[in-house]
């Protein structure tokens, strides 16, 4: 078959492609019209009924336009290709807030030596909102530090995690977590899945931690809760309307510029490798990873609230 890439790929990553996809026509520059099959990055690509399946990089697809993509092209996403680098992220956002180490380290360098109390991570428990590659890496992280795990899921579970509960049991895991990661895929389902209402059921002290995408909480309700309960930190990797950075200047809040996924080499290993080996999947009639839900796909330009 032939497969039409619709960016521009490095060598390194154009000989893995062409290892793993050997036998088959690879157009990397897209000169000679469009394939049967289709590996993207971003919505800049041509649509047309000859695409039988679209592979996305990336893991996320709520930035691709589906509304002219024909229905009987089948589009995957590269879910779970970023989970180790994002779930090692998480764990960075936590450690730092519950350890305090950037305010000691900056308070040593001017010269205050001024020891505070920390947080044990040990004991506690982790709620994860959205049981995948990303809340299974994150499930085994949080075993090594003592402490148990809880997660909605949907199809996926292993022996990561203690518990497992259904998304209409969201507030048990709300309430009896203290720290809770979010990283479910951004849908119609989960688009504002968090709001005033299930932010009041969080305990004392709790930590929210957002990997996934800013709108799957209700950003007016995020910082109004936030300003009210000082006890309660909101880390994060996504920001609605980013780069623009509007009220995430709270003490309690801490963001960082959407780097979770790394996007070293690699990590570019990695991602590379399951879009091709999944390609090669399609190609010879195995299951596919990573097929998207049209019915539960959120369409651009309806993340607003």
């Amino acid at each position: 078959m032939k497969i039409s890439v619709a960016f521009e790929v490095d060598d390194k990553h154009r000989k893995m492609g062409e290892s793993i996809l050997r036998g088959n026509e690879v157009d990397w520059n897209m000169k000679d019209g469009l394939g049967e099959i289709m590996l993207v990055l971003d919505n800049d690509f041509p649509r047309n009924e000859k695409v039988r399946f679209i592979q996305t990089l990336k893991a996320g697809v709520d930035n691709i336009d589906f509304s002219s993509i024909p229905e009987s092209t089948i589009v995957a996403s590269n879910a779970g290709a970023y989970s180790i680098s994002v779930a090692e992220h998480a764990f960075a956002l936590l450690l730092e807030r519950t350890k305090r180490i950037s305010e000691r380290i900056n308070e040593t360098k001017r010269g205050i030596y001024n020891p505070k109390e920390t947080k044990l991570l040990y004991g506690k428990t982790m709620g994860i909102i959205g049981y995948g590659g990303i809340g299974s890496r994150v499930a085994m992280l949080s075993k090594a530090f003592g402490m148990k795990v809880i997660a909605v899921w949907r199809s996926y579970r292993d022996g990561n995690a203690d518990e497992f509960y259904r998304m209409d049991e969201l507030d048990t895991v709300l309430s009896n977590s203290d720290f809770v990661l979010i990283t479910v895929p951004l849908t119609r389902k989960t688009f504002g899945l968090i709001g005033r209402r299930e932010l009041e059921l969080l305990k004392k002290d709790s930590i929210i931690i957002n990997v996934a995408r800013a709108e799957i909480v209700k950003e007016n309700d995020l910082l109004d809760f936030i300003k009210s309960r000082s006890d309660v930190s909101y880390l994060t990797d996504v920001w609605w309307n980013e780069p623009k950075l509007e009220n995430s200047g709270i003490e309690n809040i801490a963001v960082t510029p959407h780097i979770a996924a790394g996007l070293s080499e690699d990590v570019m290993d990695m991602v590379y490798r399951q879009a091709f080996e999944n390609i090669k999947r399609f190609i010879d009639g195995k299951p596919v990873e990573g097929i998207v839900s049209r019915d539960e796909y959120l369409e651009m330009g309806s993340r607003k609230q």
